[in-house]
């Protein structure tokens, strides 16, 4: 591909990046999850696929080259579908804002869980490609914004306690996922954001690990 340089009036060569096979699949595996609102960052998605190939190379004999013949896209939708199911807490499709709110929240920790999910929506869309960044803001935008409307509608129904505030645990353990993968993304080299230096890494890492820590424990039955 080519287009007029800005330079004198030459040309010059604008290199567009290959989509390799596992781009395309970890498309398939992420608009699988999406359609259930449900969404995962694609470096980890990247892993879960490459885990599986080198599972298939192993159990069959092959190269991993080969290995990736047999998984089709079917194939990768069944896995993004199992994984619905390991995080049937997070009540998949479900509009949570109409989710039973049985979880009590302390103003100080809402307000923590808010800044953490800021903090690692700027961690995933340092980690994302340009195409897929409307993605994240959207995915992170719909939680912040969950967070919000309840903190609003609790100052009209629960005046009598207006230091807790009462959360759905599905909304709390997305959150969780939420921030704790960005955590990993930090913690596995990932790229930092904007402002944010090297030295700070394993600092932001454990906070963010701290936060989801805590918004699972608080959630957690016996």
């Amino acid at each position: 591909m080519f287009r007029p340089s800005s330079v004198a009036g030459g040309w010059k060569t604008c290199h567009v990046p290959r989509r390799t096979w596992l781009d395309n699949k970890i498309d398939v595996f992420l608009e699988e999850l999406a359609a259930s609102s449900m969404h995962l960052d694609r470096q980890r998605a990247g892993q879960l696929i490459t885990e599986q190939v080198r599972a298939v190379a192993t159990l069959m004999r092959v190269t991993e080259a080969t290995a990736r013949n047999y998984l089709d896209d079917e194939i990768i939708k069944g896995m993004a579908r199992r994984m619905l199911f390991e995080v049937a807490d997070e009540r998949p499709g479900a509009d949570l804002m109409e989710a039973p709110q049985t979880v009590p929240l302390s103003l100080a920790l809402v307000g923590i869980t808010v800044a953490a999910l800021a903090e690692a929506m700027q961690v995933r869309a340092a980690n994302e490609p340009p195409d897929h960044l409307g993605d994240v803001i959207t995915t992170y935008a719909q939680t912040l914004s969950g967070f919000g409307q309840i903190s609003a509608g609790a100052a009209l129904k629960q005046a009598g306690n207006s230091a807790e505030i009462l959360f759905p645990p599905a909304l709390l353990r997305r959150a969780a996922r939420y921030i704790s993968g960005a955590a990993d993304l930090a913690a596995n080299g990932g790229k930092l954001p904007d402002g944010i230096p090297e030295t700070a890494r394993n600092q932001l890492t454990a906070t963010l690990r701290r936060d989801a820590d805590g918004l699972i424990a608080i959630t957690t039955t016996d």
